[in-house]
């Protein structure tokens, strides 16, 4: 036998620390049930387990009954903390010498193992041979398959475990039963199920997938880079971030962003898996080798359920061609899942930013480092992109590059540039981009941010981001930055919608699904918050802001002992953001313990007196003391000097015991909120 974790490897760089904590899981569930069918384990190298029984049939029970303890384990538990197993059973001789063992048995069996599905069992014919009529679990062919290593090709069999019976698709449920004797029996009868079952099977593909997602619910895997120069790697990510800006363009295509697809860059693409996690009915992947001026790019669409090709194609390009290249893959996708076209999709996918390609090749480098999200990657992103614009000034993508990262500068506090440069900037480089190509989204999205995040501009913003969700529909961060404009105006239902959209097209993200939370926590939804947001969580433990927003709600509710745990949490995770800091105050407050309050408050008041925290933070602490005059004419001070932060003030929960003032009113009419 020989077993391993799907998705492991991928799983142990995106969160080591619970790929460690499943991987110790595994061990306590197999190893016992390995001794109760005879087993004795030869090895257990990282997540995978080689193991040896006296018997077949002890090892067939055994892998079934691992199987199944699994799956009662995972129904319980989210998807993020599935284990799930593929095992490979061969009959063989095991030779020992020393610590080592050898022989067929130990190489079939591990080159088995990679074709059984996830959570399934797959078996050479010598042991099928011996368990067949022997378990209550069938067994149905896989024909034969060509091993790595292994001279001839070897006939395997799949054991049909009680649960995947009921999702058997039609295809394999005529295969089943055309297995029997009493169907062989009879010509005309084959004959007759092999063509209503092949219709049928056809209908039923048609549809959707036995995942239950339909087939235009897309995701683009990030493609491999497979040039001999490591260094090509923003070459690869940037093509598949290309496909996924050109295929979102298209309103009947359901298409995955790029945070959730980039979890699964490097690791072996397992389809179903990824169908699982992302919710899709179909996956875009391929690989990119460049040299020189010429890239070669294979591409292949793959439905999840069956796991069929849909369409493939290998492209050996200039370099110069790459903008044809992209926009026949989304024409052929489109062409492949039944889409059409409505007028102006196909224009959209066929303009290209720049026919100059070192300006392209600048302007990758620059997404390259933009989504690290590191200070220091944000100023090399920003040379990149102000490198492209230099080279082709009619480049409209570079000047939305800048924008987005001069926004993010201005509303995130990175310690680049003043907040007042910042704002100029991000201003004067997404006018440039719209002067360049008025259609495009994403300079549409990062101008709508600019009006209400940095201008107070309410109107204009809404009309921006209604443009560019016109534009392009599928994404996700209009939707996202939509759903925070519509929750600060009060607007609640409409902002839940909106971030659930969000969330449907970045399920992966934990930024969005924390969005989801903060959403439902300022629509005074708490419960729904903290249930979504203990998901989050349970996606990425290490995610400040989701436990940041969860002490909150939790706060809101009086829970006071695990709003503090989370918030210290958050504090820790976050480096220490004392805007963080003051809400853990105002919790100890709540709660009574006034000595721990009162130094977290006295220190955020003298951080405030040296300019190290906002107007805004130091508001919150005079609330929590109950200081409400001094709180409302510090936020008075915070309007006057233009406090990025005074955004939450008219959705913001945390402030209701000031809300009825009058000079809190008229506040809110200055802002534009009243």
């Amino acid at each position: 036998m020989f077993t391993d974790m799907v998705g492991y490897s991928a799983l142990a760089q995106h969160n080591e620390a619970l790929s460690l904590e499943l991987l110790e899981e595994q061990r306590l569930i197999l190893r016992p049930l390995f001794g109760q069918h005879g087993g004795r384990e030869i090895e257990a190298v990282g997540d995978a387990f080689l193991v040896e029984f006296d018997s077949a049939l002890g090892a067939a029970r055994c892998a079934i009954e691992i199987q199944s303890a699994l799956r009662d384990r995972n129904t319980k538990l989210l998807p993020g903390k599935a284990i799930r197993l593929r095992i490979g059973l061969h009959l063989g001789d095991v030779v020992h010498v020393g610590d080592r063992v050898h022989g067929d048995g130990v190489n079939i069996a591990a080159r088995i193992e990679p074709l059984a599905d996830p959570g399934g069992i797959c078996v050479s014919e010598d042991l099928a041979r011996q368990i067949r009529n022997k378990l209550d679990a069938p067994l149905i062919s896989l024909g034969k398959s060509d091993l790595k290593n292994i001279r001839s090709p070897l006939s395997l069999y799949k054991i049909l475990l009680p649960w995947e019976r009921n999702r058997l698709t039609v295809a394999g449920r005529v295969r089943v039963f055309l297995r029997r004797p009493s169907v062989r029996r009879s010509g005309i009868t084959l004959f007759t199920i092999a063509v209503t079952g092949f219709a049928v099977f056809l209908w039923f593909q048609n549809r959707q997938g036995e995942t239950g997602f339909p087939r235009n619910r897309i995701a683009v895997i990030p493609f491999a880079n497979i040039s001999r120069d490591p260094g090509d790697e923003y070459f690869a990510d940037g093509m598949t971030e290309e496909l996924i800006s050109e295929l979102s363009t298209i309103r009947g295509l359901d298409v995955i962003a790029r945070t959730s697809v980039m979890k699964y860059k490097g690791g072996a693409t397992d389809v179903a898996e990824i169908g699982h996690a992302l919710s899709i009915g179909t996956v875009l992947e391929g690989s990119v080798r460049k040299a020189m001026d010429k890239a070669r790019i294979t591409v292949q669409l793959i439905d999840v359920a069956t796991q069929r090709h849909l369409w493939t194609a290998e492209y050996d390009r200039e370099l110069r061609d790459i903008f044809a290249i992209q926009s026949d893959i989304a024409r052929r996708v489109a062409e492949a899942l039944k889409v059409q076209l409505v007028p102006g999709e196909r224009e959209q996918i066929e303009k290209s930013g720049t026919q100059d390609m070192e300006a392209h090749r600048l302007f990758l480098l620059g997404r390259f480092h933009l989504n690290k999200r590191t200070a220091a990657d944000i100023v090399r992103a920003i040379e990149y992109f102000q490198g492209a614009a230099d080279t082709d000034p009619r480049y409209a993508q570079a000047y939305a590059g800048l924008a987005d990262c001069y926004t993010l500068v201005a509303a995130a506090g990175y310690d680049i540039l003043p907040r007042a440069d910042a704002t100029a900037k991000a201003r004067a480089a997404v006018m440039t981009a719209l002067e360049l190509d008025e259609m495009l989204a994403e300079a549409h999205t990062s101008l709508a941010y600019v009006k209400f995040r940095l201008d107070w501009n309410w109107a204009e913003a809404e009309k921006e981001f209604k443009r560019a969700i016109e534009l392009k529909p599928g994404y996700s961060k209009s939707h996202e930055w939509y759903a925070l404009y519509l929750s600060l105006l009060g607007r609640s239902e409409e902002a839940i919608a909106e971030m659930r959209r969000a969330y449907a097209l970045d399920p992966l993200s934990p930024g969005v699904s924390t969005g989801v939370g903060r959403v439902l926590e300022l629509a005074r939804r708490y419960d729904e918050a903290i249930a979504h947001l203990h998901n989050t969580i349970a996606m990425d433990s290490t995610y400040a802001d989701a436990r940041f927003i969860l002490g909150m709600a939790l706060y809101q509710k009086k829970r006071y002992g695990e709003a503090i745990h989370e918030l210290h949490k958050a504090y820790e995770l976050s480096g220490g953001r004392p805007v963080i800091y003051a809400f853990l105050g105002m919790a100890y407050a709540a709660a009574g313990m006034n000595n721990e309050a009162e130094v977290i408050f006295d220190e955020i008041t003298q951080m405030w007196k040296d300019n190290k925290v906002t107007v805004y933070q130091a508001a919150l602490v005079c609330v929590g003391r109950k200081q409400y005059e001094k709180a409302l004419d510090l936020l008075e001070q915070a309007y006057e000097e233009h406090e990025g932060l005074l955004i939450y003030f008219k959705a913001d929960p945390t402030v209701d015991p000031i809300r009825n003032n009058p000079r809190f009113k008229e506040l809110l009419k200055k802002i534009g909120l009243g």
